[in-house]
């Protein structure tokens, strides 16, 4: 059936409805050019400070030449039509998606203040102690840095003015118009988890009366920021998170960093249009690494894209406490497979947060204080650990073997070398020792 169940569903009691729409190969830009006199246009109304009620564009017109595929809102009968025609492969509902946030750190590793407006005490700790536990910090002193590796953080945008980012964004795209800065403050922090430079936190260092260092994974990494979602409350639709994908492929970025999720709709995976977006990335010799939501302790809570097969899906643990976050989702998926994948720190809820670089929304948000830093949690911290520990394990594969990793080695390594997979937590945690590990026993090569 070309019209998907979810697409369907949503046609009802409904005039026009976003849709994301596949074609045969050479056959989109006929298809696209068609469709556009029947296009209706959607705009988010959402209140601004200065403007009062202001409608934003969040469904709008794209195509995306690589997967041959446009985004549009039609007419139902207009839909229903399209589902007939011989040129459409599959028609997918353009569905929004939003920026998730919500072994231990040693003591010294573990900060505590009274929070200035909640009126309760928070412990946290720091992006330069997590990279300690991931094992990131053994892996620069071996000279793996993520040198030349390429990572795009699809999300909110990022800050190329933090302190922990000047200079470190290789190049900064959006799907917004005229939208460039993070005025959440998610893509800030993921990208400066993944490839920011070491930086006190003055205005917390001087409270607590100690140094808080927040510290990137993979500093040497080559950062894409690539803005997909907006609106500073950090929402977005499939279709702009596609094209996002889609140009981070053009660029042959290696690694792909996707803090975000939404609700799962569909009965099976090839009804989601990031199966096939996803499956191609792959193809291409991409590693996906996405969140797997923060919707837990039930089961059946993985989020989309995270419920997918080729992706890798992580899940949080609290780094404070040692155990996996409550609210970190859990499969079994809803056709049946263990997710996650693995699982990395991520903070646990309420007040064990990880200190990073913010801006806008999020500033002061975990510690009341406004000063580019604020102790977040949720999966989509856990994420940017990963993509950054991925970096410097690709910089090896290259530098030690000569050939480039690819997603199915990330999985095959956790599957000989973690736990039997679980529902909660995957195949564990994934860390640079696991992977040197990985390296001794498959490949006979020790680093040195």
């Amino acid at each position: 059936m070309k019209l998907t169940r979810l697409a369907y569903r949503r046609s009802m009691g409904r005039v026009a409805l976003p849709v994301i729409v596949e074609t045969q190969p050479g056959k989109l830009f006929d298809v696209f050019e068609e469709m556009r006199n029947y296009e209706f246009r959607v705009a988010l109304k959402v209140l601004d400070r200065v403007l009062g009620v202001v409608e934003l564009p969040i469904f709008e017109t794209r195509i995306m030449p690589l997967f041959n595929m446009f985004a549009m809102v039609l007419p139902r009968e207009i839909v229903f039509d399209l589902a007939e025609d011989k040129r459409v492969v599959k028609i997918y509902s353009d569905e929004l998606k939003y920026a998730l946030q919500y072994p231990t750190v040693p003591l010294e590793g573990v900060y505590v203040l009274e929070h200035r407006f909640r009126g309760r005490r928070v412990e946290f700790t720091s992006t330069y102690w997590t990279k300690r536990l991931m094992g990131c910090d053994a892996a620069s002193m071996r000279g793996f840095r993520g040198g030349g590796v390429k990572v795009a953080v699809l999300d909110t945008g990022v800050s190329a003015v933090h302190e922990q980012l000047s200079g470190r964004i290789y190049k900064s795209m959006t799907v917004y118009p005229g939208m460039y800065g993070d005025l959440n403050g998610h893509g800030t922090w993921c990208a400066a988890c993944i490839g920011g430079r070491t930086v006190r936190a003055d205005a917390i260092s001087r409270v607590i009366g100690r140094d808080v260092l927040c510290e990137g994974m993979a500093q040497d990494c080559m950062l894409y920021a690539i803005k997909v979602l907006g609106f500073i409350v950090g929402v977005g639709c499939d279709s702009a998170i596609i094209k996002g994908v889609e140009w981070a492929l053009q660029e042959n970025v290696k690694v792909l960093s996707l803090s975000l999720g939404g609700a799962v709709e569909v009965d099976c995976q090839e009804e989601d249009p990031f199966h096939s977006v996803m499956g191609r990335a792959v193809e291409l010799g991409s590693i996906p690494i996405v969140a797997g939501g923060n919707s837990g302790p039930g089961s059946q809570t993985i989020t989309s894209p995270g419920w997918l097969e080729n992706v890798l899906t992580v899940g949080a643990f609290d780094p404070i406490s040692g155990v996996v976050a409550e609210y970190s989702s859990r499969g079994p998926t809803v056709d049946g497979r263990v997710k996650p994948d693995v699982v990395a720190p991520g903070g646990g809820f309420p007040d064990h947060g990880i200190e990073g670089a913010v801006m806008g929304m999020l500033d002061k948000c975990g510690d009341g204080f406004p000063d580019g830093y604020s102790p977040i949690q949720g999966t989509s911290m856990a994420t940017p650990h990963c993509a950054g520990l991925v970096a410097l394990m690709c910089e090896a594969h290259d530098r030690l073997l000569g050939k480039p990793l690819v997603l199915d080695e990330v999985k095959l390594m956790m599957m000989k070398l973690g736990h039997v997979k679980s529902n909660d937590d995957g195949w564990g945690f994934m860390n640079w020792g696991i992977y040197e590990l990985w390296l001794e026993t498959e490949y006979g090569v020790r680093v040195a």
